[in-house]
């Protein structure tokens, strides 16, 4: 039922979306697409001379790969964490409404990244450093929850700075490359992620399934400090003026 439910608001979603959205229609052939898809390794690579010409713009992709490594598997895993806490009548239930509340503590979260970053004078790399501190230790705590109560609040917690980080890292990225190349460096930027993210699930699965799922997330803190480290020394080059 719960599959047949997302499909029906997929579709919505869908037509919401061809009824609404009003843009120029524009032609569509096998030999654009094709072009396209033959485009996609010299893209990829000038993306990554970009970064690799630049050493704050390789840091701070190595700050969001670490970023993803340790905050996918909390994320992914957190389900069958919590749901020991949970009576087993109302688990599945319980489990429903507290992704509905991650999901708006993202938001809200969202809605703040401009008030965290006036805190520190819009200071991009220093406001990205700080809130990868302030979430590596609010992963470990939330490692550390054995009842619902607690776990519910520092979950919270960790979505609003889940969220709040997004902002001053792509601040960051945006100043650091021209208009042409933002659209090439974004592509870079999610890939790097995702990969992040892929190896971080493999590890913490490997450690959970070998020791515990606490003992996971704590090593995804430590991930979380180097991550902050690296966003600290991009914070002086840019204060220097160098990228």
């Amino acid at each position: 039922m719960s599959y047949a439910a997302s499909f029906a608001v997929m579709l919505i979603v869908l037509v919401y979306t061809m009824l609404a959205i009003h843009e120029a229609p524009r032609p569509l052939s096998a030999r654009a697409l094709g072009q396209g898809i033959g485009s996609l390794p010299s893209v990829m690579a000038e993306a990554g001379l970009l970064a690799v010409r630049h050493p704050s713009l390789s840091m701070l992709l190595a700050a969001l790969a670490l970023f993803l490594m340790a905050t996918n598997p909390v994320e992914v895993i957190w389900p069958t964490y919590a749901k020991p806490m949970l009576d087993a009548g109302y688990a599945n239930s319980m489990i429903g409404g507290l992704t509905a509340v991650y999901f708006f503590s993202v938001a809200f979260g969202a809605s703040l990244a401009a008030r965290i970053s006036r805190l520190f004078k819009r200071r991009h790399a220093v406001t990205l450093a700080a809130l990868f501190t302030a979430l590596a230790a609010v992963q470990l705590a939330l490692a550390l929850q054995g009842g619902i109560v607690g776990f519910v609040v520092v979950f919270v917690i960790f979505a609003i700075l889940l969220s709040a980080s997004e902002t001053p890292a792509s601040s960051i990225l945006h100043g650091c490359v021209e208009d042409r190349q933002r659209s090439t460096l974004l592509s870079l930027r999610s890939l790097i992620q995702q990969l992040g993210a892929a190896v971080g699930l493999v590890l913490a699965g490997a450690i959970a399934e070998g020791s515990s799922t606490t003992v996971a997330w704590s090593v995804g803190a430590v991930c979380l400090l180097v991550a902050a480290v690296l966003c600290v020394v991009l914070a002086r080059r840019l204060a220097a003026g160098t990228r």
